[in-house]
């Protein structure tokens, strides 16, 4: 069985679905030849089936040599582009408020827990994912900025009130 990876790329077409396997990326439409998986979106919302399509189809593209384009002369994109929400919680508030006030050499406000606020959660504009490497221009006001790495997770199904040891499945 080969191992393989959804990414979103850009194509002379535009932006494309692709299957990584090993160091070359298939285009994801060709290599099952279904247009709904021309991005990964349109993977993702057929999960249950695409799952299948694309393992035998990445394990054909490995078996057969089949041509694709080299993975370190493809420019990557966001792997999913445009969701249509990114909810966010804001877990790590108090160590960022530490960090900005010990900066600004200002006393910290006090921790949103111990004042009885329960954990909070809001929602990014779906147009600040960007991809590897990708450049990212600051406004011209701008005079500091505060990076952050994010972590993202696609839930492949609806679910709501999950225990965690199902949390997983």
């Amino acid at each position: 069985m080969s191992t393989y990876f959804l990414c979103s790329y850009q194509s002379a077409k535009g932006p494309r679905a692709g299957v990584v396997v090993g160091e070359t990326v298939f285009d994801a439409e060709t290599l099952t030849r279904k247009a709904a998986y021309a991005t990964v979106l349109g993977i993702l919302n057929d999960w249950r089936r695409a799952e299948g399509s694309l393992r035998k189809a990445a394990a054909a593209a490995a078996k057969r040599k089949a041509k694709g384009r080299p993975l370190n002369r493809t420019r990557l994109l966001a792997p999913v582009l445009w969701p249509s929400a990114i909810y966010c919680a804001g877990a790590n508030y108090t160590d960022h408020m530490l960090e900005m006030a010990r900066l600004q050499n200002i006393p910290p406000a006090p921790d949103p827990h111990e004042v009885g606020l329960k954990p909070w959660h809001f929602i990014k504009a779906s147009r600040t994912v960007t991809g590897h490497q990708a450049t990212i221009e600051l406004p011209a006001a701008s005079k500091a900025i505060d990076w952050e790495a994010e972590l993202g997770a696609v839930i492949g199904r609806p679910a709501k009130n999950v225990p965690i040891e199902k949390a997983l499945d």
